[in-house]
């Protein structure tokens, strides 16, 4: 029985393409900002394989509206992903 090869789908590609467009780390949340939505299942495999690497906690301000209305202020955090650097 022979080995199966891993290899990352085109989602994971693109996932990949666009965190070696930003040295400084990117967030799923700064992506879907872009209009690139990318979910967690596609990228903790990238993790997991270690291609990409979690360095740590972004923070983001965000508006709490309703009905149009600003309402309130909350505070959203995501992970920020970066290609892991070879040695």
């Amino acid at each position: 029985m022979s080995k199966q090869i891993w290899s990352a789908n085109e989602t994971q590609k693109a996932f990949l393409a666009e965190v070696a467009k930003n040295p400084n780390g990117i967030t799923l949340f700064e992506l879907k900002l872009q209009g690139k939505d990318f979910k967690s299942g596609s990228v903790n495999v990238l993790v997991s394989k270690g291609l990409v690497t979690v360095d740590g906690d972004r923070e983001f301000e965000c508006d709490i509206v309703f009905n149009g209305t600003v309402v309130g202020k909350t505070t959203k955090t995501g992970k920020v992903f970066k290609i892991k650097e070879q040695n």
